[in-house]
């Protein structure tokens, strides 16, 4: 007898608590699944059915939020970028110098001594140098860093399958969503609990 007495608010919690895990399950699967329309079109998965929106308001989140036209005129105004710079101009002026000299100046490349040319390369390197701040802000000018952002990352994001964003998204988020059942188990058990209590005192 004593254990009858035990078995039904056991059970009862455990009930609960499989509900509370299942709708939690159902509901972070249903997420992705199905991913094409069913049941006349009314049931699909969340991100399948709105994938081109999310795409949309991921890449518009972080347009807005994450990168500014600030962020880039400082990592442009980096003095490692400007090594890499002044090192790129030296060697496209080392390439060229000599060709243009041959083509388009001919009477001077008797003068055109290596001394002669690395001094020219030299003030034409940090000619440019001089000036890298009023090119950044001149092509920034033109560009619509947030539009073009948003733009690429939902291009970028729409173009994935629904497999590898299902896979990228459970790849990120397993522990997150795996939790999320749990806590609907828990959910399931105290709810199980107080309606055994409330069938006893009610």
């Amino acid at each position: 007898m004593s254990w009858e007495v035990y078995i039904r608010p056991v059970s009862i919690v455990l009930i609960g608590a499989v509900i509370g895990w299942l709708t939690n399950y159902v509901a972070v699967k249903m997420l992705f699944r199905p991913h094409r329309p069913v049941f006349f079109g009314l049931i699909q998965g969340l991100i399948p059915k709105r994938r081109r929106e999310l795409a949309e308001n991921i890449g518009d989140v972080i347009a807005k939020n994450l990168i500014s036209s600030q962020d880039i005129r400082e990592k442009l105004a980096d003095k490692d970028l400007e090594r890499e710079m002044a090192r790129q101009i030296d060697e496209i002026l080392d390439k060229r110098m000599k060709d243009i000299f041959a083509r388009h100046f001919r009477m001077l490349q008797p003068l055109m001594v290596p001394e002669v040319m690395k001094k020219i390369r030299i003030k034409i390197r940090d000619e440019i140098l001089s000036h890298k701040d009023s090119l950044i802000e001149a092509m920034l000018s033109h560009v619509d860093i947030a539009g073009n952002l948003k733009d690429i990352i939902a291009k970028n994001v729409d173009s994935f399958s629904l497999d590898e964003l299902e896979t990228m998204t459970w790849t990120l988020t397993s522990r997150e969503l795996k939790s999320i059942e749990l806590i609907g188990a828990v959910l399931g058990a105290v709810i199980g609990f107080f309606q055994y209590l409330i069938s006893i005192y009610w």
